[in-house]
């Protein structure tokens, strides 16, 4: 499924549903609204969201209502792509939907550690239904981290968390988060690596890219934030980097300071991460790289996998921006400010 042959169908309808994504002047026009209903009604008589919120009514939305819609619109549009697809290149596109299990499942543990009841939960889950294979309603009953994890045996879950407890839960959630998110980055790269040669290389650039600056951030967010070792550290860095392989996240890791980390990262084509500004925005720009080098790769690679890839991320990055400016009006944010929050450049 690596040729032109393969993709012209796919691709073909991709770029049609591209043209439904808002535009620069829909996001200058979702800055200037003052209320999530506003925003609602804007996205409802939008053709890319007309039919995804055609149930919620304007004038009575919550803001978690919407998000959650959004994201399961995500999910919806991937499980669609599925069906062009079968063999390694179908199962490569599956795995991406793991993302969203991973999602709900650190809700579930996140409600455990704080004693909260998750049976009340069904409706904030994300997970496609049409294609996983947990039972959430048994992992809905489980009254500890325990029983949450018997739940999971048999499931490829169940080895990165098996040795978490009710403390780990409580104090180290981030721990468990990170086990998640480096079990997904492998199993992705691991199901690239059957795809044709030219498909293999640039998922690699791509989705290695993604990786190199998960650890990026995840190191300077562990060195300034958290006090664990630097061996810690390196443990919970993703491997498969598209630049920073194995030795280069170790120089990283074990810089004498966090002023000497960001000096290496300078000396490399990430250094756009650490300019003079506030730490709040770090995410941002790393999103707004990714959000450039898809649609470079596209531009480049018109009739293979790229057309999928940025498909899926565009419309991520397009969900984030909505619910960004949701949460600036939230927060009461100034106008201008808000537009800083966002992905693509106002």
């Amino acid at each position: 499924m690596g040729n032109v042959t393969g993709f012209a169908a796919v691709n073909t309808k991709l770029r049609v549903k591209k043209r439904k994504f808002l535009t620069d002047e829909d996001f200058r026009i979702l800055l200037s609204k003052n209320f999530v209903g506003e925003i609602t009604r804007y996205l409802k008589e939008h053709p890319g969201y007309k039919e995804v919120l055609r149930n919620f009514d304007p004038s009575d939305v919550h803001r978690g209502d919407l998000e959650i819609e959004l994201i399961k619109n995500i999910v919806h549009q991937i499980e669609a792509i599925l069906s062009y697809f079968q063999g390694d290149y179908r199962q490569f596109f599956l795995s991406l939907l793991i993302e969203y299990e991973i999602e709900d499942l650190k809700l579930i543990l996140r409600m455990i550690s704080r004693n909260e009841d998750i049976t009340k939960i069904k409706d904030s889950l994300v997970h496609s239904e049409k294609c996983s294979h947990l039972d959430y309603d048994q992992l809905l009953q489980s009254k500890n981290v325990e029983q949450f994890l018997e739940n999971l045996k048999h499931t490829i879950y169940y080895h990165p968390l098996k040795t978490i407890t009710d403390e780990d839960i409580t104090k180290r959630v981030f721990h468990i988060e990170m086990k998640l998110e480096t079990m997904f980055y492998g199993i992705l790269i691991e199901k690239a690596n059957k795809l044709s040669k030219e498909d293999q290389q640039l998922v690699k650039e791509s989705i290695g890219a993604n990786i190199d600056l998960i650890n990026i951030q995840w190191i300077y967010r562990a060195m300034k934030n958290y006090s664990i070792s630097p061996e810690e550290i390196l443990i919970y860095c993703i491997s498969n980097g598209y630049k920073l392989n194995y030795l280069k996240l170790k120089e990283l890791v074990y810089s004498k300071n966090i002023e000497a980390f960001i000096e290496k990262i300078k000396q490399t084509q990430y250094k756009f991460i650490f300019p003079n500004d506030q730490d709040v925005f770090i995410e941002r720009r790393i999103e707004r790289y990714l959000f450039n080098l898809y649609g470079m790769r596209r531009k480049q690679n018109s009739m293979n996998i790229m057309e999928c890839i940025s498909y899926i991320y565009f419309l991520k990055y397009e969900v984030k921006d909505i619910i960004s400016i949701i949460e600036c009006i939230r927060y009461n944010l100034d106008k201008e400010l808000s537009k800083r929050y966002l992905i693509r450049k106002g």
